[in-house]
């Protein structure tokens, strides 16, 4: 079994252990039983509603990139689930406070881009998970192996405070 708990709430866990964690949210049974009961792999592209306005995940495919092409970003609306249905990539961490910002915190769209440098990094792939809170600033999609990009799809589910 593993579960770490880095920083001072990031928690990166197996599928196994996920509802370990109902009790910090509400929604995050529901959450997790969507998580174990879905073909993750053949989910499309796009925006699920999973419960309106309050729990929704977003599905991505992309490329993972250097740390020297991202950026931190941090929400106060929403707490991220991130996983991959295929691929690996690293994330970094840092309090936000921590960070400079590089845009002013964007209400509608939840989002604070900010710069700054990783206290820490996890590797997420395969049946691992990422919970992060507001006070978790996370540098997603960097490059699992140093100088190697790799195709991902990734799944973000957004879980209202």
């Amino acid at each position: 079994m593993f579960t770490k708990k880095v920083g001072y709430h990031m928690i990166i866990t197996h599928f196994e252990n996920l509802h370990r964690y109902d009790s910090l949210n509400p929604l995050f049974t529901k959450a997790f039983d969507w998580i174990l009961s879905t073909d993750l792999a053949s989910l499309k592209i796009g925006k699920i509603e999973l419960e309106e306005k309050s729990l929704f995940a977003n599905v991505q495919e992309y490329e993972t990139r250097s740390v020297e092409e991202s950026f931190f970003e941090a929400h106060r609306k929403y707490i991220d689930i991130q996983l991959l249905a295929s691929g690996q990539e690293k994330i970094g961490w840092e309090k936000t406070e921590k960070l400079s910002e590089i845009e002013a915190y964007d209400s509608e769209k939840d989002f604070h881009k900010l710069s700054g440098k990783a206290a820490e990094t996890v590797t997420i792939g395969g049946k691992t998970a990422c919970i992060l809170f507001p006070e978790d600033a996370h540098e997603p999609c960097l490059n699992a192996t140093e100088g190697k990009k790799e195709k991902v799809k990734k799944i973000c589910i957004k879980v209202a405070i």
